[in-house]
C-alpha cells in the first residue's frame, strides 16, 4: 500500500534518487532511463494492471504519462481527456456516493484515492490487499512530485518526467516579473466563496506573479462578506464557466461598479476544471493566467 507519498519498500532505492539522499543530484536528468529500468528490474516491481481513480486529477494524471489502458474504472467527473468519459464509471468524487463493493466489483489491484475525501476506502483496501496511493495534492510541488510517484508505480517514468520537465518549462516562460495583480476567484456566488491561502488555486495565482485578494486567510475555500470582497479592490476577476455566470451578470452585481476589475472590464470566464483540478494541465492554466493579469 502507497499512503500519501510513501512508497513500499521496492521502489525506496529509487525515490532516493529523487530526494536528495543519493550522493546523485537530486534532478530528473541524474538518473538515465536505463539505471530506473535496471533499478525496477532489480526490486521485481510489478505493475498495476486494473486502476481505478476515484477523482477527475488523477484520471488525467494517467493518461498524460500514457497509462489509460491500465485504468479498469473512474469517477463520474472525469471528463478530461474525452476519451475518459466513455470509461466505466465507479461513482462520484464524494466519498458520500462511493461503496467498497463497488470499488471492489471491478477488481481492481491499485486504487488511486484523495485525501480526506476517500480515507474510508483505506481499511478494507488493507483487507483485501489492494494497493492503493493516496494524493494530497495542494500545491504545483505537490502535482508534480505525484506524476513523479503514479510514474514510478505504474511504469511509465520517462513519460512522467517528461510530463514534468513541460509543466516546470510552462511555469518559466508564463513568470510574469514585478506584477502584483490582485486577482479574486470566484469559487462560488452563494455564498461567496473565495480562493484562500491554503488552496491549490491561490498557488497558481502565485506562481504567475500575481497576488490572491484573500491569501491571508488559511482556510482553503473560505466564505466571503460581499462588503469585504468588495473593498479587497481586484484587479482581475475569474469566474469558472460552471458556475454559469456571465460578465453582464458581475458587473450587474450591486455595489460593484466601482471595483477596478469591474471597472477595467477585467472580469474573465475561465475553464474552472483546468484552475481546479491538481493534474498535469497546472503550468497550460498558470500560463493562462499571466496572459489575464498582463
Amino acid at each position: 500500500m502507497i499512503k500519501g507519498n510513501k512508497y513500499f519498500l521496492g521502489l525506496l532505492a529509487l525515490f532516493l534518487l529523487f530526494t536528495g539522499c543519493n550522493k546523485k543530484q537530486p534532478v530528473v536528468e541524474a538518473v538515465t532511463l536505463e539505471e530506473t529500468k535496471e533499478l525496477i528490474q532489480e526490486q521485481k516491481q510489478k505493475y498495476p494492471e486494473r486502476i481505478i481513480t476515484l477523482s477527475p486529477a488523477a484520471t488525467e494524471i494517467l493518461f498524460a504519462i500514457g497509462a489509460e489502458k491500465q485504468i479498469a474504472a473512474v469517477s463520474d467527473y472525469s471528463d478530461y481527456p474525452p476519451e475518459a468519459a466513455s470509461l466505466p464509471k465507479v461513482g462520484g468524487f464524494d466519498g458520500k456516493t462511493l461503496s467498497i463493493e463497488k470499488v471492489l466489483s471491478f477488481e481492481p489491484d491499485f486504487v488511486y484515492l484523495t485525501s480526506g475525501m476517500h480515507d474510508f476506502l483505506i481499511p478494507s483496501l488493507e483487507q483485501f490487499k489492494i494497493q492503493y496511493y493516496v494524493s494530497a495534492a495542494s500545491s504545483i510541488n505537490d502535482v508534480t512530485k505525484e506524476i513523479y510517484d503514479i510514474g514510478l508505480l505504474t511504469g511509465h517514468f520517462k513519460e512522467s518526467a517528461e510530463i514534468v520537465l513541460d509543466i516546470k518549462a510552462q511555469l518559466v516562460t508564463a513568470k510574469t516579473s514585478g506584477n502584483s495583480t490582485k486577482v479574486y476567484y470566484e469559487v462560488w456566488n452563494s455564498p461567496y466563496m473565495a480562493a484562500g491561502k491554503k488552496s491549490f488555486i491561490n498557488d497558481i495565482i502565485e506562481s504567475t506573479g500575481a497576488s490572491n485578494c484573500f491569501d491571508l486567510i488559511p482556510e482553503a475555500y473560505p466564505i466571503i462578506a460581499e462588503e469585504s470582497l468588495i473593498v479587497s479592490a481586484p484587479e482581475v476577476i475569474l469566474i469558472p464557466a460552471e458556475n454559469g455566470i456571465s460578465v453582464e451578470d458581475v458587473k450587474n452585481r450591486n455595489g460593484w461598479s466601482t471595483i477596478p476589475a469591474v471597472v477595467n472590464n477585467k472580469i474573465f470566464i475561465v475553464d474552472g476544471n483546468l484552475f481546479s483540478r491538481p493534474g498535469p494541465r497546472i503550468g497550460q492554466a498558470v500560463k493562462e493566467l499571466s496572459e489575464l493579469v498582463k
